[in-house]
């Protein structure tokens, strides 16, 4: 299954930052810069989602802010449900909508 992802890179905190359109919005501290961001986006995600490292990669838009993320070995409806578990437990600490 595949993710949209737009990234904020080199941003002070690594986070969600909740929804972005169809996409997820996620701030790197990482900088663009030798596929740092890219690996950075994998490791997060692979840690908040609760999939091994080697089952994320970025897929397309590999020096874009706009990406679209490939999980293998989870099944679409587990993903989804722990997208969803991520994003409630992201307004829950922040009060966002």
């Amino acid at each position: 299954m595949c993710v949209g992802v737009r990234v904020s890179p080199s941003s002070s905190r690594v986070e969600v930052r909740g929804p972005y359109g169809e996409r997820l919005k996620v701030a790197l501290s990482a900088p663009p810069e030798d596929n740092r961001a890219n690996h950075q986006l994998e490791e997060v995600l692979a840690e908040w989602l609760d999939v091994g490292r080697e089952q994320v990669g970025v897929q397309a838009g590999h020096a874009s802010r706009d990406k679209v993320v490939a999980f293998t070995g989870i099944d679409q409806a587990e993903l989804r449900t722990r997208l969803e578990r991520l994003l409630r437990e992201r307004q829950e600490r922040t009060g966002a909508r």
